[in-house]
């Protein structure tokens, strides 16, 4: 017998290339707010304009767009290939998978879009905006039918299995509505909802208050579980796990059955805007642009990329709490304008859209504001839509006015430190 004989078996596992390590993705100049992910590709959508379609098994950029005028607040996959985008202009847009102009897009919007879905057999797209309407697209025929389904902004919208939809709203309401958007069931919510996923053709709604509900396809509140005493601001589901994020970037996996509580790890220092389940996968995105990949199992790590925690100017008060929230988008620190909008260092005395080194709107640069803490409480008193239209900021309000008075005594402390 030859010694050094390897058995074959032995160098055919020798001969095997390594598995690659699951790599954090990426690419965006911005925050990144919405993803979607289903065998083995990602579709991200960022305050930077562009959507990305991501091969997961190379980490790598499949097709790079750059379509909308402002962020891109929605995507979703198609289940024959492609994807969907939506944005701030309104506007939703069909891709191929490898497309570099959009299949067929809408025309721009007079309001922003807030939600998107696609039905389970790929036919429609449906989308939520931040007027309150509904937009319900025939993808074949390109047919696209509106209608005013709730007083307040659309927070979040899904397809069932048997082709009715689901919305939620800043109302404080549930609806269903079939195909022809006609309402089937309307159901009153405890508080204020912050996004929706179809499970098992049961309604998950994550809400203000820190809750996370399961409900009937007509309204009937099923489990329930109080996750946090911050607000929850992401939520995916896979039809047997649930995420859901909240915004100091804590994450929850659950069973969709019963809301049992598997997991809780902490993916980002700011909040969650995007996330995603795929495989054996959760997919987390936020403030800095990276997309992050952790274990669906125990929640570890497997991009590798370690949280940097935020250095800047901040204290236990509750304004500093209100204001991790406008740290997504903006900086304290001089010049700073590396986020979505420009740093607010000595915001107090300055006149709208002239902070040097900032590409601000057209329609920004045409106001006449001088921000003082009276204007910047009625910027998030009135909403952005009201007080700054034509803005590229996101649209969102402060309605406690305490919580506003909190903010700008804050940021008369932080924004004034070197």
């Amino acid at each position: 017998m030859r010694a050094w004989l390897v058995p074959l078996a032995t160098l055919l596992v020798l001969a095997l290339p390594a598995a690659t390590p699951a790599q954090d993705l990426r690419g965006h100049g911005g925050p990144v707010g919405a993803l979607d992910s289903a065998g083995g590709v990602l579709i991200s959508g960022s305050f930077d304009t562009r959507a990305i379609l991501w091969d997961l098994a190379s980490a790598s950029a499949r097709t790079i767009t750059r379509f909308h005028d402002g962020n891109v607040t929605a995507v979703a996959l198609l289940p024959q290939g492609g994807f969907v985008t939506a944005g701030q202009d309104g506007r939703i847009a069909i891709w191929q998978k490898d497309g570099r102009a959009p299949e067929f897009a809408t025309a721009p919007g007079i309001s922003a879009i807030a939600a998107l879905d696609v039905a389970p057999d790929g036919g429609h797209v449906a989308a939520g905006f931040w007027d309150g309407r509904v937009a319900l697209l025939d993808i074949a025929t390109q047919n696209i039918t509106f209608h005013q389904a709730h007083s307040d902004r659309v927070t979040g919208i899904g397809f069932l299995q048997g082709g009715d939809l689901v919305s939620v709203g800043g109302d404080f309401r549930l609806a269903r509505w079939n195909r022809a958007l006609e309402l089937q069931a309307r159901a009153d919510l405890p508080d204020l909802p912050n996004g929706l996923a179809i499970t098992q053709n049961r309604v998950a709604i994550i809400f203000a208050e820190g809750a996370l509900r399961l409900f009937s396809d007509s309204g009937e509140m099923l489990p329930e579980r109080f996750l946090t005493d911050r607000p929850l601001v992401a939520l995916a589901a896979n039809g047997t796990d649930i995420a859901a994020a909240a915004i100091d970037g804590t994450v929850w996996l659950l069973q969709d059955t019963d809301l049992v509580q598997r997991q809780m790890f902490r993916a980002a220092t700011g909040p969650v805007w995007g996330l995603a389940l795929d495989g054996d996968q959760v997919f987390t995105a936020g403030a800095d642009g990276v997309i992050r990949r952790w274990s669906l199992a125990d929640g570890t790590a497997l991009g590798g990329q370690a949280l940097a925690e935020d250095a800047e100017y901040a204290d236990d008060s509750r304004g500093a709490e209100i204001w991790q929230a406008c740290a997504v988008c903006h900086s304290l620190a001089p010049n700073d304008h590396s986020r979505a909008g420009p740093s607010l260092h000595a915001i107090f005395g300055q006149s709208i859209a002239t902070q040097q080194g900032y590409d601000y709107s057209p329609a920004l640069q045409q106001l006449n504001i001088i921000w003082t803490p009276q204007t910047v409480a009625e910027l998030f008193e009135f909403g952005p839509e009201a007080y700054t239209p034509g803005s590229r900021m996101p649209e969102q309000r402060i309605s406690a006015a305490e919580d506003r008075q909190a903010l700008v005594e804050f940021l008369a402390r932080a924004a004034e430190a070197d």
